[in-house]
C-alpha cells in the first residue's frame, strides 16, 4: 500500500502516460503472443491474459484502477537489462485502495541468455569462434 500518488505530476519528467486497458490488450497481444502460447499448451489451454488479469485484479480492482504505461528513450531506460531488445511497463493504480502493481515485460536476447554478452568487447579471433555454428 502506498500514500497517494500523483503520476500525472511526474508524467512529463518520467514518461508516464495514461492508457486503457485496450492498449494494455493490444501490447500485450504483440509482444506476449509466444509466452501466451506455450502457457496454454503447459497449462491445458488456459489464457495468460486471464490468469494474468485475475491476479492483478484479487490486488488492485481493475475496474478502478487508473493504468499507466512507462515509455522511456530505450537508451535512457534505467530498468533496462543487457541484451534487452524491447521491454514494457505498466502500472495499476488504485486511489482508493491506494495501491500500485507495477507489470513489467523485457525479452533479452538469446546470446545473453548464453553468456555471450560480456562486459568487455571480443576480439576478432574470439568473435569468429561465435559464429562457427551459426547459421548465416
Amino acid at each position: 500500500m502506498y500514500p497517494d500518488y500523483d503520476f500525472s505530476a511526474v508524467r512529463a519528467h518520467l514518461f508516464f502516460r495514461e492508457e486503457e486497458w485496450e492498449n494494455f490488450k493490444q501490447i500485450y497481444d504483440t509482444y506476449l503472443f509466444e509466452a501466451a502460447r506455450e502457457w496454454a499448451i503447459v497449462h491445458g489451454g488456459s489464457s495468460l491474459l486471464e490468469s494474468m488479469t485475475n491476479a492483478i485484479d484479487e490486488v488492485v480492482k481493475l475496474n478502478e484502477c487508473e493504468i499507466y504505461s512507462y515509455n522511456p528513450d530505450f537508451d535512457g531506460d534505467p530498468f533496462l537489462e543487457k541484451g534487452a531488445i524491447w521491454s514494457f511497463n505498466f502500472f495499476f493504480y488504485n486511489r482508493k485502495l491506494k495501491r500500485v502493481v507495477s507489470f513489467r515485460c523485457c525479452c533479452i536476447s538469446n546470446l545473453a541468455v548464453d553468456g555471450f554478452l560480456a562486459d568487455e568487447m571480443y576480439n576478432e579471433e574470439e568473435e569468429d569462434d561465435l559464429l562457427i555454428d551459426m547459421d548465416m
